[in-house]
């Protein structure tokens, strides 16, 4: 199987920087490009930081290989939703496939457009990780154990990441069949090139998640600060947090409120407040660390997707900072956000500097990832947030009939992004609509919105006439609306893995 001979080799370099170019781009390599034995390849823990570098490094992607949190992650979890779209006018093309859905066999699906292969690679490394970590042949195991454990605990939360973000694209959601459905190949050892790996149940591949994501929280191995050493690496309040969306996707609400509670009493991070909401999103504002509880910190050309990641994909063309300007809001979406002209949400998004006429007057550009000293290329990319935390933690209590706590938590979101008191709730008018609605205008453009829906058993609607079009492109019927039973619900797995693997079967066809 194609994938899984690069994972097998992929992670035996140990020289590696925090680009993916050596070992990644030449993924049907057989040999380590440094030349460097895989059976002696991490002997301490110096070694294992070189290794655990190129874990970190495959999570963010480079130019060649976006296809995960570089960039299609994002485009995947937004682009298939009702809140942004595809600007077909101008655009460059990166993100119009998930907004016309014109796929229609899995040779569609190209190393540009599925998200496989980079996930895979986080899994591989990871495994390494843990497997040298937990061998207790390290030269240096007694005197650097703590920093050794955490490791291991870090590379187990971003298998447990890679792991359920792979399923939730290519499984049904847990929701409709509590698991029985196929899911995706669990592969927590390094396996061998002629290793054909078989894809486990979406149960199966939930159990593994879980399975990392607890023995990673509970060994007390992950850093607990909000401060630079921590930056762009994974503590345990981001594990827990990954852990709370886990459990919000299978339903399980009580054990996402308790996790949720936990996070947002305990732990080191606060809610920007109405004044500090537009700047925060900058990482050179004094704010910025206070509700990000996991980014992908990008320092210079070695660990950057240069003008192919997500950030460049947002910016307006026009900018000194540069970008392509593929995703922009709709105009649904404008006007729910712009009907509370308080919200401090709007000021999230920028007006373009040359548009077109169809947007005049209008907000359309999400900057939620900013350029740094007028690059957008620098911008560094929020994973898991703490305002995701509390909406969830509000869903999770109406779920489970704690209305009081419910109205409580959506309040504190509401209350720091809004100087518009009456637009809080009470116990007796919350409602999940409302919640939803809140947690549509938290996290626009950070990759949630198609996987909420799918997760709820709702209906995406981008528009049912003309009347009702906005800024929309003309689209065919079943990419206008549609829901999980929809045949475009799942995408295919690609051409290349089901021609290399005889034991891989595909999801159903068109």
């Amino acid at each position: 199987m194609r994938i899984f001979r690069h994972i097998f080799t992929a992670t035996f370099c140990v020289a590696m920087t925090a680009s993916l170019s050596s070992c990644v781009n030449n993924w049907l390599d057989q040999d380590p490009a440094d030349g460097i034995d895989a059976g002696t390849a991490i002997q301490s823990s110096s070694d294992l930081a070189n290794v655990r570098t190129g874990l970190y490094a495959a999570v963010k992607g480079n130019s060649s290989l976006v296809d995960y949190y570089g960039r299609l992650m994002f485009v995947y979890g937004d682009m298939r939703g009702e809140d942004v779209q595809y600007e077909y006018k101008s655009g460059s093309g990166r993100a119009q496939f998930y907004y016309y859905m014109n796929y229609s066999t899995a040779d569609d699906f190209s190393s540009s457009s599925a998200i496989w292969q980079t996930p895979y690679v986080v899994i591989a490394r990871a495994n390494r990780v843990i497997e040298a970590a937990e061998s207790g042949l390290l030269s240096d195991a007694d005197e650097a154990q703590a920093t050794i454990a955490q490791y291991a605990a870090e590379a187990k939360v971003l298998r447990a990441m890679a792991l359920f973000d792979l399923t939730r694209v290519y499984g049904k959601p847990y929701t409709m069949d509590q698991g029985a459905s196929l899911g995706v190949p669990v592969v927590t050892s390094p396996i061998e090139a002629s290793e054909k790996p078989a894809r486990n149940t979406v149960a199966e591949c939930y159990k593994a998640i879980e399975d990392d994501l607890d023995k990673a929280i509970s060994s007390g191995a992950l850093m607990t600060q909000n401060d630079e050493d921590s930056k762009g690496y994974i503590n345990v309040w981001a594990a827990k947090a990954l852990q709370v969306r886990v459990y919000m996707t299978k339903g399980e609400f009580g054990k996402a409120l308790s996790v949720a509670e936990d996070i947002i009493k305990n732990a080191p991070y606060s809610l920007w407040s109405t004044s500090e909401y537009a700047g925060a999103w900058s990482e050179n504002s004094a704010s910025h660390a206070k509700e990000i509880l996991f980014e992908l910190v990008i320092d210079d050309t070695t660990d950057w997707t240069d003008r192919e990641g997500i950030a460049y994909l947002y910016s307006d063309p026009a900018t000194q900072g540069g970008g392509y300007g593929d995703v922009i809001v709709s105009k649904a979406f404008s006007d729910m956000l712009t009907s509370d002209p308080q919200d401090v949400r709007n000021d999230i998004l920028l007006e373009g500097l040359d548009p077109d006429p169809m947007y005049a007057g209008y907000k359309i550009y999400i900057n939620k990832m900013p350029a740094v000293g007028n690059d957008t290329r620098y911008a560094d990319v929020p994973v898991l947030r703490l305002s995701e935390v509390y909406l969830s933690a509000a869903e999770a209590a109406f779920q489970t009939n704690d209305l009081t706590k419910a109205a409580s938590l959506l309040n504190d979101i509401i209350k720091n992004r809004t100087t518009d008191a009456s637009k809080e709730v009470t116990a007796s008018n919350i409602t999940l609509d409302r919640i939803y609605k809140e947690r549509r205008k938290e996290l626009v453009g950070e990759g949630q919105r198609y996987f909420d829906a799918m997760r709820r058993g709702e209906k995406i609607v981008r528009y049912t006439s003309d009347a009702d079009r906005g800024w929309h492109d003309v689209l065919t019927d079943e990419a206008k609306s549609f829901d999980r039973n929809s045949k475009k619900a799942l995408p295919l797995i690609p051409a290349s893995e089901m021609n290399a693997n005889p034991n891989m079967v595909q999801n159903p066809a068109y």
